[in-house]
């Protein structure tokens, strides 16, 4: 691959208006010297987002035409994207300052990787930066579902490797991005750079987050790929990693959705809470016993208890309104 390969950064959009411009305005004022396709595949956003994207109606490819979703609208725009790696970006999220140098530098440093994925910071309405996730080392189907799940956001593939797992898959579509990076490690390990690349914006209109679809689609994704006579034969999960593994998931994602929703699937796993993985055991701790040990304990010494949260990284929080400048 060359010092600067092409990207093609698709945008799967709907009624995000509010946020669009800043992702476009992300993309569009990198400091890359290598060529960047921009598509924008709306799906017939009834909010401000098309006036938008007439704005920059000479910058990027775009249509707006009703579509059957995210996994349809990432497809529709891969068909048209023409870069040597490819990033799909959230309408509402955003890269930081000389993260496709980064990208170009992780690809040249790990010439094997088959993606490249780097950290990213969370923040709310206001700004505030609530969380930062950062991995670095080899991605591979076992880190995907035990370590660390790349971000959407922040990643970016290499376009013959996309090309040979071939798109995202409907049938799993709320985790239709993690298990494009969890096929695409089954053939060439990603690997995680320590530069943080892209922002993650949380508000309420999110699709994410609260589905009820997210542990049948994961549980769905593991189990198709071990079914199948290629990816089977490259992964495959033991007994007791796959007991822990979807133990945690159902208890965790429930939890996402209500607590008191995940507290009875918690309950039933609490009698064996010793037998499984350490993981899996704050999982259902956290869905059962530790709120009532908030309940009774004074908040000062709940607070005491509580551990600290380890920084990220000792770099200082870059500029997040540096795309407005």
């Amino acid at each position: 691959m060359q010092q600067f390969p092409s990207i093609s950064v698709i945008i799967p959009s709907w009624n995000q208006g509010h946020f669009i411009e800043r992702t476009l305005l992300s993309i569009l004022r990198q400091d890359y010297p290598g060529k960047v396709q921009v598509i924008v595949s709306d799906g017939g956003s009834t909010d401000s987002t098309v006036d938008v994207l007439r704005k920059y109606d000479n910058q990027i490819t775009w249509w707006s035409a009703r579509d059957e979703g995210y996994v349809d609208a990432v497809t529709k725009g891969l068909a048209k994207a023409t870069g040597d790696v490819i990033a799909i970006q959230s309408s509402d999220d955003y890269y930081l300052p000389h993260a496709f140098r980064h990208m170009a530098a992780g690809f040249e440093q790990h010439p094997e990787a088959g993606f490249i994925s780097g950290g990213e910071y969370a923040i709310d309405l206001d700004n505030q930066v609530t969380y930062a996730n950062s991995f670095t080392g080899p991605i591979t189907p076992h880190s995907i579902l035990f370590q660390f799940i790349p971000p959407q956001h922040a990643t970016f593939v290499r376009r013959d490797m996309l090309d040979r797992v071939g798109a995202m898959r409907r049938e799993v579509d709320m985790c239709a991005d993690i298990d494009l990076w969890y096929r695409l490690a089954h053939h060439s390990a990603g690997q995680s750079i320590p530069a943080m690349l892209a922002v993650y914006q949380l508000h309420p209109e999110q699709r994410t987050s609260t589905s009820p679809k997210w542990y049948p689609n994961l549980v769905k994704m593991v189990e198709s790929c071990e079914a199948d006579a290629v990816y089977g034969q490259r992964f495959h999960l033991t007994n007791v990693e796959r007991r822990n593994l979807y133990a945690y998931w159902e208890v965790n994602w429930a939890g996402k959705i209500d607590a008191a929703i995940a507290r009875p699937l918690a309950m039933r796993k609490l009698p064996r809470l010793l037998s499984y993985s350490p993981r899996t055991r704050r999982v259902i701790l956290g869905a059962t016993i530790n709120p009532l040990i908030k309940k009774m304990l004074p908040g000062s010494m709940v607070k005491r208890l509580q551990p600290g949260v380890a920084p990220v990284s000792n770099a200082p929080l870059p500029d997040l309104d540096w795309w407005s400048k």
